[in-house]
Order: C-alpha cells, then sequence, then structure tokens
C-alpha cells in the first residue's frame, strides 16, 4: 500500500506534528510505503522508511493573520500538488485542515462545534464569551480558515472515511456536516514508548529537592487553556510544601506573577519546553492538568505510561481513560479547590498512587504506535473498499 500523509508540520514536541511522526514510523515498520507532505521548514527530518516531499505556504508565522496565510496557503497548495498525484498512492490520509484532497481525514476537532461549546468549556470566566465565540472567525482568522477548509472536505462524495479523534469529534461530524455515522471511525491519538527514565534523582537535584519532597507534574503549551493558573492556585491551597514543576513554551510572566502572588515562587519551577517530557515523568509523584477544554489530551496517556497518578478536568478528552481504568481523579470543572483536594489525596496516599500508576500503565499499552498503526490501516483498508464499491456500480 502507497499512503500520502499530509500536515503542514512534521516533528516531535507537539500533539498535532507528533502523531503524524508516529503514524509514519508505524505504518514504515508494517510495510507501507509512506510519503509525507510537509513544510521542509517545519520538519522533522530523516525517518527510516518515509519519503518526504516539500509543500511550502506563503509564510511561516505565529501571528494572528500571518499563521491564517500560513495555514490557508500550505492547504492549497497541498491539495493542488495531490490532485496532480493522485494516482501514485492508494489513500491520501489529511490530517486536520491541512489539505482538502484526501480520502481519509484525520480530524482533530470540528471547529464550529468547538466554537459553539467554547463558553461553557474553555470561557467561562470571560465576559460576553458567546460575543467571543462568534467574533472569532473575524478575530481569530485562522478559525475562519480552518471552518472554510473543513466545509470543503466534507462534501458529499469528497471522501471515503473520517478517522475521528474522540467520540465526541464523531458526534460533531455527524451533527455539523451530516456526516454517516458508520463512515466515521475512532482512533485517539497515539503515544511514544516512555525512553529511560531512570534517572529520578537525577532530574529532582537539578531542582533542588530531596527524594522525599512531593512533586506535581504539569505538561503543556497553552498555559492558560490548560489551566496552569488553577494548579497554583491548587498547589497553594493543598496543606504541605509539595512543589510544582511547569515543563512547557509559552508565556511564563503572567503565571510566574501568579505563583508570587500566591507566595509560591520558591515551589513552582519553570523548566521550558522540552521534546522528552519522560524523565520529568519520572522525578515527579503526580501528574495535573486542570484543562479547561482540550479534545484529547494526549500528555494524560503520555503520563499514565509513565505510571503517574492523573489528576485533570472532565474537559480533557482523556479524561474518560483515566476514569475508566481508575488511573487518577477527574474533576468535574478546573476549580483550586477541587483541584487542590485531589491533590492531597494523592500525595498523601503514596499505595493510593502506586495503584493507579499501576492501572495507567497497563491501559495506555492501547495507545502505542503499533496499535495505532493497526487501527489506521483498518481505516485505509475500509477506505478502499468503499471506493471499491463505487467503481463497480
Amino acid at each position: 500500500m502507497r499512503v500520502a500523509l499530509v500536515f503542514h508540520d512534521f516533528y516531535r514536541g507537539e500533539s498535532l506534528p507528533l502523531e503524524r511522526v508516529i503514524l509514519a514510523r508505524g505504518l514504515a515498520t508494517q510495510g507501507v510505503e509512506v510519503h509525507v507532505y510537509a513544510n521542509p521548514d517545519g520538519r522533522l527530518e530523516p525517518l527510516d522508511g518515509v519519503e518526504f516531499h516539500d509543500v511550502r505556504p506563503l509564510m511561516r508565522s505565529r501571528g494572528r493573520v500571518g499563521h491564517a496565510v500560513e495555514c490557508g496557503s500550505f492547504a492549497w497548495r497541498a491539495t493542488r500538488v495531490l490532485r496532480e498525484r493522485r494516482r501514485d498512492y492508494d489513500i491520501i490520509d489529511a490530517s486536520g485542515t491541512s489539505s482538502w484532497e484526501h480520502d481519509v481525514v484525520r480530524v482533530h476537532a470540528v471547529q464550529l462545534a468547538m466554537q459553539r461549546r467554547w463558553p461553557d468549556w474553555g470561557g467561562r470566566d470571560i465576559k460576553a464569551a458567546r460575543l467571543h465565540a462568534a467574533a472569532a472567525p473575524v478575530v481569530r482568522p485562522t478559525v475562519g480558515i480552518a471552518r472554510a477548509t473543513q466545509k470543503l472536505q466534507f462534501r458529499p462524495g469528497r471522501f471515503l472515511r473520517a478517522a475521528a479523534v474522540t467520540e465526541l469529534v464523531a458526534d460533531d461530524l455527524v451533527s455539523v456536516f451530516g456526516i454517516p455515522r458508520d463512515l466515521v471511525d475512532v482512533v485517539p491519538y497515539p503515544i511514544e514508548a516512555p525512553g529511560n527514565c531512570a534517572a529520578r534523582e537525577e532530574f529532582r537535584r537539578q531542582l533542588g529537592l530531596a527524594s522525599h519532597t512531593p512533586l506535581a507534574l504539569f505538561v503543556g503549551h497553552d498555559f492558560q487553556r490548560k489551566g496552569l493558573d488553577v494548579a497554583i492556585r491548587a498547589l497553594g491551597e493543598a496543606p504541605g510544601e509539595a512543589q510544582l514543576a511547569v515543563v512547557g513554551g509559552g508565556d511564563g510572566d503572567p503565571f510566574r506573577a501568579e505563583a508570587e502572588r500566591q507566595g509560591l515562587s520558591h515551589r513552582v519551577h519553570f523548566l521550558g519546553p522540552t521534546i522528552d517530557a519522560g524523565p520529568w515523568f519520572a522525578a515527579a509523584d503526580v501528574f495535573v492538568l486542570p484543562t479547561r477544554e482540550d479534545v484529547w489530551a494526549m500528555v494524560v496517556i503520555e503520563a499514565m505510561a509513565s505510571g503517574l497518578p492523573v489528576i485533570t478536568t472532565a474537559g480533557a478528552g482523556a479524561s474518560a481513560v483515566v476514569e475508566e481504568s481508575r488511573a487518577g481523579i477527574v474533576v468535574a470543572e478546573p476549580q483550586p479547590a477541587k483541584v487542590a483536594a485531589a491533590l492531597t489525596s494523592l500525595l498523601e496516599d503514596g499505595r493510593q498512587r502506586e495503584m493507579m500508576g499501576k492501572h495507567g500503565r497497563l491501559a495506555a499499552e492501547r495507545y502505542g504506535e503499533k496499535a495505532h498503526a493497526l487501527a489506521m490501516l483498518d481505516v485505509y483498508e475500509r477506505a478502499l473498499a468503499a471506493r471499491e464499491r463505487v467503481r463497480t456500480r
């Protein structure tokens, strides 16, 4: 089978590009001929068994307008190239809104549905949240580009199957675009296997911590949406002298200021971004992600794979896995008091932490590279079968 994977970025470090890296590796291991269409300026290479093809957007930018131009121009150029090379591939798998020439669409979120839910999820603490949500396509052009691209992607007859990351996303595809539910497969995000994480004491020494000092870990790039402010306030409400390690990129100044206001500057450690958070998982006692909204939250499953008990919110898609596997505590909303209570419960009960860690490791095995590749191969086979049925009519 010859498969083209499309996404503007292809590297380790963030959830969406990482999913493509893991899938490409896994497919190549299964004997698939893998071709990756990505922006060469945002691409990891080389990768054994994978051939790369350059698709350059008009610009590379994180600005509000510039990023919209980047995403839209990449999708347009990728679509043109893939139409020219259509016959070269058995399956074209487009991730997110990276192209509207495809057989399978990997759906991370349905933009319109996310906007409709945002006032009750991420916008709880924002005045006129519904007005903000309605204005999003104008105020945030990337949202408008994503909505327009999804309309093109899900026109009748323009795709064979969709692979949604959660049941909620699958339901959104049905309700927003009227897609028959039997054309949607639910395939959660994969995770990378934990690396060598034996250096617990070494990484604790970097923070000046003794082996017995309670340490909670937060990992995420979008600090506000992921609830870092909630984690900091929860740390202040929890008894004892527990510490919080923060791994991730972004503007940390408001959160350093929050820690200072709470008198916690000496207990909150900002470590910056990293490609591999495995050693910090090993160094910590508890993982905490009081996210306001997160379609999946891959890092939750990564923490489970590392044997860390998890504290998260119902706003994380992966919270269902945490509850089902009894791998941690899920609070209904990102409220400091509730997170503090969960933190206190776990930090004071080593036996409970150990039990939850074992449950988490076992549950996380379902999300490894091989399992993900095989699941996506099943999606591709169903897409090919659907194409064949159309040809024989």
